[in-house]
C-alpha cells in the first residue's frame, strides 16, 4: 500500500504543508522538525510522487504559492465531507509537488480578504457557491484576480466564471441512481431537493428524470417554494425541518392516491440531504428500504456511516478531483491550453446499499 504525505504528516504531528517543506529542506522549517519528519518518512517507506514516476507531473508548482479559495460559502458547508475531501486531495498533491498552499476563506465574495490582496499567488484552486448569481456578487478586485491568475475550480464552476474546472460526472451520477431504482422495479419516484437552484443538483436531477421517464416511469420533484434571493455565504441544509415538509408531501400525497400512483422510491441529490430524509421518514414511522426505497449521491462516509439500512449512493471521488485540479493548475502555470477553458469530469462509482430494498413485485410500482 502506498504511503501518502498526509500519513507522514499525521505520524509526525505536523500539517501536510509543513511535512512537504521539511522534506524539501525549506529554510523556514526548524532543524528538529526536518529531522523528525524525515525520520518518519523513512520509517514508513514514504516515496515522493516525483520519485514514483521518475519525474513530477506537477513540477511547475515547485516553490509556488497557491491559494485554495472558498468563495461565498460558509465554513460549515466547506466542512461537508465531499468538499473537505476535495480540499485534502488538493493539499496532498500540492505538498507533494513542493508548492506552498494557503487556505483562504471568502465568505463575502464582494471583497477578497487582505491576505489575498497582499500576497502574490501563482495560482488559485477554488470552490464556490453553486446557488445564486455568485459572479454578480463578486467585487471588482476579486474578479480581476480570478481573471489574471491561473485558476481551476473544484466541484463545479459558477456560471460565467473564467478558468478550468474538475467536476464529478453529475449526469452519470443521476443516471446511476435512476438505473438502480429501475432495476428494483420502481417506476413512480419522488425527488427531495431543498436546493432546487443548485447547479450541480440540477444536472443530477435532470439526468435522473430523463432515465426514469425513458423507461416509462414518472418523477415528481419536491422542493421549497421560491423565496428570497440567495445571499452569501451559503450554508448547508443541516436541519431536518428543511426536508420534513417535503417528505410529508410525499407521504400524505401517497395516502390520498391509488396505490398504483404512489411513489415507491425517493432520490436525493446529495448524502447530506438523504441523511435528513432518513430522520424525516422516521418521524412518520417509515424506514428506507422497507417502506420506501431511497438512493442518493456523493458517498460521504462520515455522514452516512451511522445510517441503517446502509445508504445506496454514488462515490464521486472528491480526493481524486482535488488531485486532478492540482495537475490541471500545474499545466496552466506551465502555459498549456492558452485561451481554452478546460473541463475534466471524474466518473462516479455506484455503491449499493440496503436503502434500495427488495425487488418490487410486478404491478406494485
Amino acid at each position: 500500500m502506498t504511503v501518502t504525505l498526509r500519513q507522514v504528516a499525521a505520524e509526525a504531528g505536523v500539517s501536510p504543508g509543513t511535512a512537504s517543506r521539511a522534506l524539501h529542506g525549506h529554510p523556514q522549517v526548524s532543524v528538529n522538525c526536518v529531522a523528525k519528519v524525515r525520520a518518519v518518512a523513512e520509517r514508513l517507506g514514504y516515496v515522493p510522487l516525483r520519485d514514483r514516476s521518475g519525474r513530477s507531473r506537477a513540477q511547475p508548482l515547485e516553490g509556488k504559492r497557491i491559494a485554495i479559495a472558498m468563495i461565498g460559502i460558509d465554513r460549515t458547508l466547506a466542512s461537508l465531507p465531499v468538499v473537505a475531501e476535495a480540499i485534502h486531495g488538493a493539499e496532498d498533491a500540492l505538498a507533494e509537488a513542493g508548492a506552498h498552499p494557503m487556505l483562504v476563506s471568502m465568505a463575502d465574495p464582494a471583497e477578497p480578504p487582505r491576505s489575498l490582496r497582499r500576497l502574490k499567488f501563482d495560482g488559485i484552486l477554488a470552490k464556490a457557491a453553486l446557488q445564486g448569481r455568485i459572479m454578480e456578487a463578486i467585487g471588482n478586485r476579486l474578479r480581476a484576480l480570478l481573471g489574471d491568475t491561473p485558476l481551476v475550480w473544484m466541484l463545479g464552476r459558477p456560471a460565467g466564471a473564467p478558468g478550468d474546472v474538475v467536476d464529478p460526472d453529475d449526469a452519470t451520477v443521476g443516471r446511476f441512481a435512476a438505473e438502480a431504482l429501475l432495476e428494483k422495479g420502481h417506476r413512480k419516484v419522488a425527488v427531495v431537493n431543498p436546493k432546487a437552484d443548485h447547479a450541480m443538483f440540477m444536472i443530477r436531477c435532470a439526468a435522473f428524470r430523463r432515465t426514469i421517464e425513458a423507461e416509462g416511469g414518472t418523477v415528481v420533484e419536491h422542493h421549497p417554494p421560491a423565496g428570497r434571493p440567495v445571499s452569501f455565504p451559503l450554508q448547508p441544509v443541516m436541519e431536518v425541518a428543511r426536508v420534513q415538509p417535503l417528505v410529508d408531501q410525499i407521504v400524505e400525497g401517497g395516502r390520498r392516491t391509488r396505490s398504483s400512483q404512489r411513489p415507491t422510491a425517493i432520490f436525493c441529490p446529495a448524502d447530506s440531504i438523504a441523511a435528513l430524509v432518513y430522520r424525516a421518514l422516521a418521524q412518520r414511522g417509515l424506514l428506507p428500504g422497507r417502506d420506501i426505497a431511497l438512493v442518493s449521491c456523493n458517498h460521504e462516509r462520515t455522514l452516512v456511516a451511522g445510517l441503517w439500512p446502509t445508504l445506496a449512493t454514488s462515490d464521486v471521488h472528491p480526493q481524486r478531483i482535488g488531485r486532478l485540479a492540482v495537475e490541471q493548475l500545474a499545466r496552466r502555470i506551465a502555459g498549456q491550453f492558452a485561451g481554452v477553458a478546460v473541463q475534466i469530469t471524474v466518473p462516479p462509482t455506484f455503491v449499493p446499499g440496503g436503502s434500495l430494498g427488495r425487488v418490487l413485485r410486478r404491478g406494485s410500482s
